[in-house]
């Protein structure tokens, strides 16, 4: 074995395991109750989404990626495109909406927790949900400490056992309840396929469908750590997009099939579905529990994999001068700095249930910011991808956007189009969320965008002014 071998096989990320991960990063069954509220309208969301930004997000991360195989993902990107600043905002943000999509996953996992174990008012109780959800941010953070190799085993394992196993068995628990003769909660007219979108409140949950599917460019913080990225990137990208929506598609409508929309709960609606089948059968009451538990390690899976990835590029900031020397410092494949100041702010963030008017509110006011910080993220990336093809267009790319100049501008047009309307629809309540008044919701996003912007820029002023005084 040559040398060249022998460094490539101590590499811990083949193309299944990176598959795996980017799946379990990318897929989450928690977003999906917020969209079946839309019932057969729900395959228009998830198509939308599919074609608008998660083709597009997946492509052009590809081929940033494996341009540019360095450790750093989005920070490394926008920074050859615009300068370490802008570098610094995007993964700023992508670090930012990671914390408060804890708190959402969580919220989910916990609640359904309860209602499986028979608890239904676990599902509105702050003070339970805070307590799961700072549990496992600590238990997720012990989990990365432990490398990048463990941490790749529990996403694929998430993904198997907490993603895949419970899809497939709501899907089956769906099909079984309709050949029993049972009433299906969807309107079947083929004129509902598409939503009624002339109302702007009725978007507002659609929009859930981007946090389904955030995460697919992830892997690229880790590309140096891929065995032979040039071909592991691309295709363990298009795979884990094509399991994506082959599995969200059935399972959005199984959820539709079995809870009338007006009875959703946002956060539970996947074991409302199941309870609904196994309440007619003794037999099955432990299923509930189990599916539960499944969801659980399908959150601790996808958790883990966040927490491996954007330390990282932040770290990679950190060593340009945008953060403390202590939050910038990398151990092997971990940056611990950043994992414990992530896990204290995370903290902080859950806390938020002991002051806010409800569970649901909560849970839907963190989805819309987490889903508003990262579309403004991606419209940085795609600027970034396209901007670069032009100022570098001989710069060695193993993988390209297909279609030359017209196909890279075409997917970058067409991610940020998505984009800009899925942040704009953002700032509008949704019709079905009563606990907080429009009003009070629109400040609440505003405030939360304004201080998740403020925080970067500041930070970036006073790297200028350190540099400024800095000796000669």
């Amino acid at each position: 074995m040559n040398r060249q071998s022998k460094i490539k096989s101590k590499k811990p990320l083949g193309l299944f395991m990176v598959t795996m991960i980017m799946f379990g990063i990318t897929t989450t069954l928690h977003g999906l109750s917020p969209l079946a509220t839309y019932g057969l309208g729900s395959i228009f969301f998830l198509l939308v989404a599919s074609i608008g930004f998660l083709l597009p997000a997946g492509l052009v991360s590809a081929e940033l990626a494996t341009c540019f195989q360095r450790e750093g993902g989005v920070y490394i990107w926008v920074s050859e495109a615009f300068g370490t600043d802008w570098g610094f905002l995007a993964t700023w943000l992508q670090w930012l909406q990671n914390l408060f999509f804890w708190t959402v996953i969580l919220t989910g996992s916990a609640s359904m927790l309860a209602l499986g174990l028979g608890w239904e008012a676990g599902i509105d109780d702050k003070a339970y949900i805070a307590a799961v959800v700072v549990s496992v941010i600590w238990f997720c953070t012990g989990l990365t400490y432990c490398g990048l190799g463990f941490t790749g085993a529990i996403g694929t394992l998430g993904s198997l056992a907490g993603t895949i196993f419970p899809a497939l068995l709501l899907i089956v628990l769906a099909l079984a309840y309709l050949a029993g003769g049972q009433p299906s909660m969807i309107n079947m007219q083929w004129g509902n396929l598409v939503p009624n979108l002339s109302q702007p409140s009725n978007l507002s949950f659609g929009i859930s469908t981007i946090l389904i599917f955030a995460g697919v460019e992830l892997m690229g913080t880790r590309v140096s750590s891929m065995r032979d990225p040039k071909k592991v990137y691309p295709a363990a990208t298009m795979i884990a997009i094509a399991l994506t929506v082959f599995l969200l598609v059935p399972v959005v409508l199984a959820i539709a099939v079995l809870v009338p929309a007006e009875e959703i709960n946002l956060s539970a609606g996947l074991l409302q579905a199941v309870k609904i089948v196994t309440d007619e059968h003794a037999a099955l009451n432990w299923l509930p529990v189990v599916f539960a538990f499944a969801l659980m390690l399908d959150s601790i899976g996808e958790i883990t994999g966040w927490m491996a990835g954007t330390p990282i590029s932040m770290a990679a900031a950190g060593r340009d001068g945008y953060l403390p020397k202590s939050m910038s410092t990398r151990r092997h494949d971990i940056a611990p700095g950043m994992l414990l100041t992530q896990a204290i702010l995370g903290t902080l963030v859950s806390v938020t249930f002991l002051v806010a008017p409800g569970v649901q509110s909560v849970f839907w006011i963190l989805s819309a910011l987490v889903v508003q910080l990262y579309v403004l993220m991606y419209i940085l990336v795609f600027a970034a991808a396209w901007h670069l093809r032009r100022t570098q267009p001989n710069r060695y790319r193993p993988f390209r956007v297909p279609g030359g100049w017209l196909g890279i501008t075409f997917v970058c047009l067409l991610g940020l189009g998505l984009s800009i309307l899925v942040f704009a629809a953002g700032f509008i309540r949704p019709t079905g969320l009563h606990e907080i008044g429009e009003g009070r919701y629109l400040i609440t996003i505003i405030v939360g965008i304004s201080i998740s912007l403020a925080a970067p820029l500041l930070l970036i002023v006073y790297q200028r002014l350190c540099k400024k005084h800095q000796p000669a």
